[in-house]
């Protein structure tokens, strides 16, 4: 049998392909090797120790019979931060060594919003809650800590953020901090308590995230604009 009818040109070819590809984006090569080694040390811990549910946890959607809407705002919300970030990361490195002033922003910017989302993401507040049992005022000190994060970050960047329609980014904070001070609110009503706390949030999330999109779009034309 030729080699031709083994296809195994085939097989070559599409190897070398890869390797050129993943050759051109080397960060991909070291990122795909750190999660496959991490997945694999995790599968051999959770096969010694009997604790393949606890794996099988870390993958589960937060999904119940019954409760087909679990999350579903929550979801949003996520999204609405992990968009936010990606824009001003991909928009920062985009962006030529001249605009350096608006890279900085956009990498201030998206370094505070991954600190927020962090902490909303993996609940890092309510893990210190649990661990402390001084909830209301680990709370309070974290929030305010948060807000002067905030706040530093606003006048660092003043000069920059005068420069755009800045009202939607002011909106987002003030949102922002009214949702963390109902949290610490004691509110019988869970509705109303989520709608105050968590649907404040989303409505400071949206416009986190358009205002950010529009800055950058513009700024992305204009440097085109003057390219071209």
């Amino acid at each position: 049998m030729s080699e031709k009818s083994t296809g195994f040109p085939i097989v070559k070819y599409w190897l070398d392909k890869g390797k050129q590809h993943f050759n051109r984006i080397p960060i991909l090569i070291w990122l795909n090797a750190i999660t496959i080694v991490t997945l694999s040390i995790l599968s051999i811990y959770a096969r010694l120790r009997s604790k393949g549910a606890g794996i099988e946890s870390l993958f589960s959607d937060p999904f119940y019979i019954g409760i087909y809407y679990l999350g579903w705002f929550t979801s949003i919300s996520e999204i609405m931060w992990c968009s936010s970030i990606a824009i001003c990361i991909f928009s920062a490195i985009l962006l030529p060594a001249s605009d350096r002033q608006f890279k900085i922003f956009l990498s201030g910017s998206s370094l505070v919003m991954l600190l927020l989302f962090f902490d909303d993401r993996f609940r890092s507040t309510l893990n210190l809650c649990a661990f402390f049992g001084t909830c209301k005022i680990l709370k309070l000190g974290v929030y305010s800590l948060y807000g002067l994060v905030l706040i530093f970050y606003a006048w660092f960047f003043r000069h920059t953020i005068r420069q755009t329609p800045y009202f939607p980014l002011l909106v987002s904070f003030c949102l922002f901090g009214f949702s963390s001070a109902i949290d610490i609110t004691p509110i019988s009503s869970r509705g109303v308590h989520a709608m105050l706390e968590d649907g404040t949030k989303l409505v400071g999330l949206i416009n986190l995230t358009i205002y950010f999109w529009w800055i950058c779009h513009q700024e992305i034309k204009k440097n085109l604009v003057q390219k071209s």
